[in-house]
């Protein structure tokens, strides 16, 4: 038993009940193996697939990097949605990189999100998404393993 600050509230609560950094790992590579699912069935019949997961993997990815920092407390939430432009920056601690990682995860969200709502895409549209999920993950990668990982 812990006690965790939500909106300046102190709260008692049951640590297993939150996510820490392995649990995003774990759902980050749930996600990894959608997308590579989906790039096996095709890209023209998997759009919204990709778009979906690309989003939601590249999240976990960055909530594991935060968590495993501590640069966010225990419990934090962190939201896709919340990645519609590049104000979401102020959210978050400073780390490096913390610039281009927002300006990456900004952008994969805007193009993500065209392809889950939006009308059927060209292959080339689709292979942008991957390939701007692609640089994110291996930007977020690298800073993991800059800072210890």
């Amino acid at each position: 038993m812990y006690v965790t600050r939500y909106l300046n509230i102190y709260i008692p609560s049951n640590d297993n009940k939150f996510m820490k950094a392995k649990d995003h790992m774990n759902a980050y590579n749930e996600h990894r193996e959608a997308i590579n699912w989906a790039i096996n069935r095709g890209l023209l019949k998997s759009q919204r697939i990709i778009g979906i997961h690309a989003s939601r993997a590249i999240i976990e990815l960055f909530s594991a990097y935060l968590h495993e920092k501590n640069l966010i407390n225990i419990g934090f939430q962190i939201n896709h949605r919340w990645f519609k432009t590049e104000k979401v920056s102020q959210r978050f601690p400073d780390f490096s990189g913390k610039d281009l990682v927002i300006k990456k995860l900004v952008e994969l969200e805007r193009e993500a999100e065209n392809l889950v709502y939006g009308s059927q895409k060209t292959e080339g549209e689709i292979k942008k998404v991957l390939n701007l999920f692609n640089e994110t993950e291996k930007i977020i990668q690298r800073i993991m393993k800059e800072s210890g990982r």
